[in-house]
């Protein structure tokens, strides 16, 4: 068994406030995106670089390789960066003390050290990729997401502020957290899974569980009293995350997402019921017994014999709605196809699954969802 924190973690109510205690100056570079910089940070003493400048979506390596350019010629001695998952995935690369390009650092034993302090710092509330090391980035040229592990790519610090929730799109805010809730309830089953890991998650899962009932009960008004319960939920799903990699939902994800360009937190969700019905079918006296107790109880389900799968899947229907498969573009005789192609291109996801999952089984998880 293993366990690290390796980020110190900070919270502060407002960006000024993060900016004092941190002493952020002309020596920083803060990389977010302009809307933020113009809503948190005018009066920011340091150098401004834009995620928009050079991406409008989520990160292909294509982007970053220009990304990477543009850092290279500039000065400073710490990298801030603000924003969701895309740009924090993208300032871990950033922040590497290395020539090479994009390619040529996902290629296998390539570890360069860091040239400059990296402090990371969420707007949403799903990724936790605040405290974890890997960056996923999208690879046209093969057709899916890939993602590294980079040893130098955990922060110096993971700063959590509050304000920057009070602006985040109903959108946003669903599908990022129900990233962080799909974190907590993957890596909780996860074969590696500790007693450590297992505490992080399954505080997450209640957490999140429990701000989705109040938005049913009360409406989305609430989201700003719970967002720093969004917030630490999040993060905490993401410790657990920096130890224990994902598994069958995100490796399913991964290859979706690229195909049809959908952002993470929202292909996650797709599919998040389907896989956990497969494996509550399979082995439903394992571990994934907690989480359906865990179910039951923060969405008092009667003690009937109710499927607490179906309860979540009716719930996330409520709380973060998506489409069918087919209206994101897929088409009916693509199951197969992408099957394999998940197989072939996610191992490093799907070994961590509560149980195995087969061709035919993710197969079946997209023709479900068509």
């Amino acid at each position: 068994m293993k366990f690290a924190l390796r980020p110190q973690l900070h919270g502060h109510d407002t960006f000024a406030a993060f900016a004092e205690a941190h002493a952020v100056s002309a020596r920083d570079l803060i990389f977010t995106q302009r809307i933020l910089q113009e809503t948190f940070m005018q009066d920011s003493p340091a150098q401004v670089l834009f995620y928009d400048d050079f991406c409008d979506g989520e990160p292909t390596d294509i982007a970053v390789d220009r990304m990477l350019a543009a850092v290279r010629g500039l000065d400073f001695d710490r990298l801030i960066a603000i924003g969701g998952g895309s740009i924090l995935d993208s300032a871990k690369v950033l922040a590497l003390d290395s020539d090479a390009d994009v390619a040529g650092l996902f290629a296998a034993g390539v570890q360069p050290g860091r040239k400059a302090g990296l402090i990371l710092i969420p707007t949403t509330c799903g990724t936790g990729c605040e405290v974890t090391c890997v960056s996923v980035f999208d690879f046209p040229s093969i057709g899916s997401k890939i993602g590294k592990a980079f040893d130098a790519g955990f922060a110096d610090h993971a700063v959590l502020i509050d304000e920057f929730l009070s602006k985040i799109p109903y959108h946003v805010f669903a599908t990022s957290s129900a990233d962080a809730l799909v974190h907590a309830m993957e890596i909780y089953l996860a074969p590696k899974a500790n007693a450590y890991t297992d505490m992080f998650c399954m505080t997450a899962i209640r957490s999140i569980l429990q701000g989705y009932m109040r938005i049913v009960r009360h409406g989305r008004e609430v989201i700003q009293q719970d967002a720093k319960s969004y917030l630490t939920a999040s993060n905490m799903a993401g410790i657990a995350l920096a130890n224990i990699l994902a598994g069958g939902v995100h490796a399913i994800a991964m290859h979706f997402g690229s195909a049809h360009h959908v952002p993470h937190g929202e292909a996650t969700r797709l599919f998040l019921p389907s896989v956990f019905k497969i494996y509550y079918r399979k082995a439903p006296e394992g571990k994934i017994a907690d989480i359906a107790q865990v179910i039951t109880e923060v969405l008092d389900l009667p003690r009937d014999g109710t499927n607490p799968f179906d309860a979540l899947d009716a719930l996330l229907a409520q709380v973060v709605p998506t489409k069918r498969l087919r209206d994101y573009g897929m088409a009916d005789t693509d199951a197969d196809r992408y099957a394999t192609k998940v197989i072939e291109t996610q191992q490093r996801l799907l070994v961590n699954n509560y149980v195995a999952l087969s061709n035919a089984d993710i197969a079946g998880v997209y023709t479900e969802l068509m």
